[in-house]
């Protein structure tokens, strides 16, 4: 399903032939509300072409519990995403989806890959935000006055404290 662009557009977007064509199958997809592990594959092409469409993830959801798919995998997947995109709103949100249905072994592992992604950028505002919502849910706070103790000490210039 071609995307509907008026036949004389002010401005034409360049798209490249890849993007365009994942995004026609993907509206007719969409359009067709296929729940199916083709379209789940789609949703990965689209989602790795450009992370922030929200469709692609929210669609992605809908097709993972229709197949009653592997959420480790799913929660692998935005892993890997994670460190290529780490300041992307709609993958942190679908961790959080994902998280949400896993057994807690999961969940308290959380906070080994939201240190990993702030060792890149301590201040990832995303990663942050996710970090303070999965020790709030799942009540993971034991060791966080350490980890941010040691973000502190490991670059106090960063963080504004001046003595």
């Amino acid at each position: 399903m071609p995307q509907d662009d008026p036949s004389e557009p002010v401005v034409s977007i360049l798209y490249s032939e890849e993007f365009r064509e994942a995004m026609d199958y993907f509206r007719a997809v969409l359009l067709a509300d296929e729940r199916s592990q083709r379209a789940l594959d789609l949703t990965k092409h689209v989602i790795q072409l450009n992370s922030a469409n929200y469709t692609a993830w929210h669609f992605r959801r809908l097709c993972l519990e229709a197949l009653e798919s592997d959420l480790v995998k799913e929660l692998q997947f935005t892993s890997q995403m994670s460190l290529e995109s780490p300041k992307n709103y709609q993958l942190w949100q679908h961790r959080r989806w994902i998280l949400e249905r896993l057994p807690e072994t999961f969940r308290s592992r959380e906070l080994d890959h939201t240190a990993e992604i702030l060792q890149e950028d301590s201040k990832n505002y995303h990663a942050w935000a996710h970090r303070q919502w999965a020790i709030k849910t799942f009540d993971l706070f034991a060791h966080e006055l350490d980890f941010a103790a040691s973000m502190i000490d490991s670059d106090c210039s960063k963080n504004l404290l001046y003595h």
